[in-house]
């Protein structure tokens, strides 16, 4: 074979060699390549896998955990749950108490602290927000604003409202008004006035009750000094009260009991909280009496008596007050005098030689 045969064919072996040898790591890579390929995907799956356990883990937990609901409570009190709400405790309290004071016809002030707390609860706990005012009016306590009858800064009488209240205290003055006397003044003895106050509804006092505390009044004691010719009945009647509420109060007193002048004896009367002052003016014409003046005359012998001048009377308009407590006379003053006819002074001369 020729040299140059022979090189032609050791390069052709060379180059399928080398071809054979190329292919085989070409294989080898690709193989390698698939199996790092599949090493990614499984460890993708791993991760995703992973994830997704975690998603649902935490979502497990924040289902279990998550605040679903609002609970409303009175104080401390839990009075309902409902589901979760961004109404303010505030809200809730101002329609509560709107429409209790439509149901009163009045202001109300609630007395407890209507609080809100988010909380997680079942959902068959839940109740709706309108139920849920229902049963908060139910457990609230409230006062309601009357009218407070303050005689001589105490508290005395309560009313549903302020016109109520001075229609009860004009009736009572009205009482000591005649239609035919001139009364140019009326009022109470005492300081009274009508305030606005929340009170507890229960304090609410009808009218015809409101008139006889006033005017009847309540039991007090007061001490009476036994005077000559005093007995037991005549005490009593001047009191206006039994013989038998006398002896009560005097535990010490019998019928047969000798009186003493100068002892003293307990009175359980009944004390009106209010008296009603009236002062009435009289008006009247008085005669003014005539003044007389004498006149010595030297040129007259003595017992010589002369009237010169013919006196007369005059007469003036006297206005007098009559003050009354409850009907009853208590004082009676002058509070005006005008001269309506000028007296004429009477002129006497009498002889004094």
């Amino acid at each position: 074979m020729s040299d140059n045969r022979r090189r032609k064919t050791e390069s052709t072996v060379r180059s399928s060699e080398r071809r054979r040898v190329t292919a085989a790591e070409k294989t080898e890579v690709r193989k390698q390549q698939r199996i790092n390929k599949n090493r990614k995907r499984r460890q993708m799956g791993l991760l995703l896998v992973s994830a997704i356990a975690v998603l649902l883990a935490f979502v497990v937990i924040f289902s279990a955990v998550r605040k679903n609901a609002t609970e409303i409570s009175v104080d401390e009190t839990v009075v309902c749950t409902v589901k979760k709400t961004n109404i303010t405790s505030e809200d809730i309290t101002n329609t509560i108490t709107a429409q209790l004071a439509s149901e009163h016809g009045t202001n109300i002030l609630i007395n407890e602290e209507i609080l809100l707390e988010d909380v997680r609860a079942p959902k068959k706990e839940l109740v709706t927000m309108e139920y849920a005012l229902t049963q908060l009016k139910l457990a609230v306590s409230y006062k309601v604003e009357a009218a407070v009858v303050m005689v001589d800064n105490n508290k005395v009488a309560v009313m549903s409202n302020v016109e109520e209240a001075e229609n009860i205290l004009t009736s009572i003055i009205a009482e000591y008004i005649p239609a035919d006397k001139n009364i140019v003044e009326s009022g109470f003895v005492e300081d009274v006035v009508v305030e606005k106050d929340f009170v507890d509804s229960g304090e609410i006092m009808h009218a015809e009750e409101v008139r006889t505390k006033l005017t009847v009044g309540s039991p007090v004691t007061k001490t009476y000094t036994i005077s000559t010719n005093d007995t037991l009945y005549k005490i009593a009647v001047n009191a206006d009260i039994t013989v038998e509420e006398l002896l009560a109060a005097n535990p010490g007193i019998t019928l047969d009991s000798v009186l003493r002048v100068g002892q003293q004896l307990n009175l359980t009367v009944l004390e009106p909280f209010l008296s009603v002052k009236t002062a009435e003016n009289l008006v009247f014409t008085e005669k003014q009496q005539k003044e007389v003046e004498y006149r010595q005359d030297s040129s007259k012998p003595a017992g010589y008596k002369k009237v010169t001048q013919q006196g007369k009377d005059g007469q003036k308009e006297v206005v007098t007050q009559i003050i009354r407590i409850n009907g009853f006379e208590a004082e009676e003053r002058v509070i005006s005098e005008k001269t309506t006819v000028e007296p004429v002074t009477e002129i006497i001369v009498v002889g004094t030689n």
